[in-house]
């Protein structure tokens, strides 16, 4: 679907272009999400540039990322997409500034782009730009992953004091390990799309606010930009490393309790030991036995088994094994 925005009183009007429909002359931002039908081919003509296929947003080296060609600049962003708890991955959005006018392609449902443009359609910057529109939606992807990082925050806490808690309940550590994981693909995700940001906007500072299609503030506001996506750099290693902590120490715990579980054995062969021994001894088949002839040599037998295994036991409690 190919949309234009055009900036009327004060807001962005979207016009939704159809087949062999023109792309209005005055249009800030064409959004193109899953072009199709030669969508491609109708922004291409209006922007007056090539616009990046789905095989250009999958490729990861940095040149291929970020470039300028014709004195346009594109930038590929890997953004978070998908939502509901852990349901966060990983999407490439393109965008393209040049002409005093913005492009953004996307062939994944990166919700922060309609959320955006509704917002604009209420109300937008007076003299905007493409420029302008570009800083706005990195600001919100911004403050998006700023806020799946705040959620996060959160969880990853509660998951802490689940894991380190004074109970004697069991814990169920399967689930626990499987949370972390997922929490730990969550934060990988968003250092990925915190450092395309990083690159996007260090690239975008060396533009030159001479040109037409660049007003004087851009830099300022991406020296702005630039200090947000590293304190939420510096905040997403700081749970990476928490988690990573928190793996540690629930497999310490599995294996504490393994320990006791093998303790418990231990304890229990050794107590049971001077019992089995007494009722080995005289349960051999020999004719001459000379407790055998005991009247009370059966229940004799029973007492010694039963102290001997009391024994061992209370020996371990006073040493404190138990």
């Amino acid at each position: 679907m190919l949309t234009a925005y055009e900036l009327v009183a004060g807001r962005l009007v979207p016009h939704v272009i159809a087949a062999g429909e023109t792309v209005p002359a005055g249009a800030l931002w064409l959004d193109l999400a899953s072009p199709q039908g030669g969508e491609d081919a109708a922004a291409e003509a209006a922007f007056g540039a090539s616009i990046p296929t789905r095989d250009d947003l999958r490729k990861i080296e940095p040149s291929s990322r970020l470039y300028e060609e014709d004195g346009i600049r594109y930038m590929t962003l890997s953004v978070l997409v998908g939502g509901n708890g852990d349901g966060w991955s990983l999407a490439p959005l393109s965008l393209m500034l040049g002409k005093g006018r913005m492009v953004s392609v996307r062939y994944d449902e990166a919700s922060i782009v309609p959320s955006l443009a509704s917002r604009l359609q209420k109300a937008c910057p007076d003299a905007a730009g493409g420029d302008t529109i570009l800083v706005e939606l990195v600001e919100a992807i911004i403050d998006r992953t700023a806020d799946v990082l705040e959620e996060a925050g959160q969880d990853i806490e509660r998951l802490s004091q689940r894991i380190f808690e004074r109970s004697r309940t069991r814990r169920d550590y399967r689930a626990i390990l499987t949370h972390v994981g997922r929490k730990e693909g969550l934060m990988s995700s968003a250092r990925e799309a915190l450092n395309s940001l990083s690159r996007m906007l260090a690239f975008l500072s060396l533009s030159d606010e001479t040109q037409a299609y660049v007003r004087k503030g851009l830099k300022t506001d991406i020296k702005s930009m630039s200090r947000d996506v590293q304190g939420l750099s510096d905040y997403a290693t700081f749970l990476a490393n928490k988690l990573q902590f928190m793996l540690d120490g629930t497999v310490g715990l599995v294996s504490l309790e393994q320990n006791n579980i093998i303790k418990i054995f231990a304890v229990l062969s050794v107590v049971f030991m001077p019992p089995t021994l007494i009722a080995s001894i005289y349960g051999m088949n020999f004719e001459h036995i000379p407790e055998l002839r005991f009247v009370a040599g059966y229940p004799i037998a029973l007492v010694a088994m039963v102290v001997s295994a009391i024994a061992p036991y209370l020996f371990f409690k006073w040493r404190g094994w138990l």
